[in-house]
């Protein structure tokens, strides 16, 4: 074999390596994706569960028209409901969906 031949077998073994390495790469982070991705999904089925519960839509209306925002969000993050309440919504999103 000429050096040139065994120069292009060298280069094409060296690319082969740095494609490997670039897919395993591409394939961690796409993981990392899909988990923020599905994060995103959970939100936007539970949205439009929340949209096709006029009930529910009317409840958390009145909830914070009686209690404000601010207070509302004080009272959940302190009373540490907000966690259990969000876990059920993802939990009756999914069931649903």
């Amino acid at each position: 074999m000429s050096a040139r031949i065994r120069d292009i077998i060298s280069r094409r073994r060296m690319l082969v390596a740095l494609a490997a390495e670039q897919r395993g790469r591409i394939a961690a982070e796409s993981v990392v994706l899909r988990q923020s991705l599905s994060v995103a999904d959970t939100l936007r089925r539970a949205g439009r569960y929340v949209k096709s519960q006029p009930l529910l839509v009317g409840v958390a209306a009145a909830g914070l028209m009686v209690v404000g925002p601010k207070r509302l969000l004080r009272l959940g993050y302190r009373s540490g409901l907000l966690l259990p309440v969000i876990l059920r919504i993802v939990s009756a999103v999914r069931r649903s969906g």
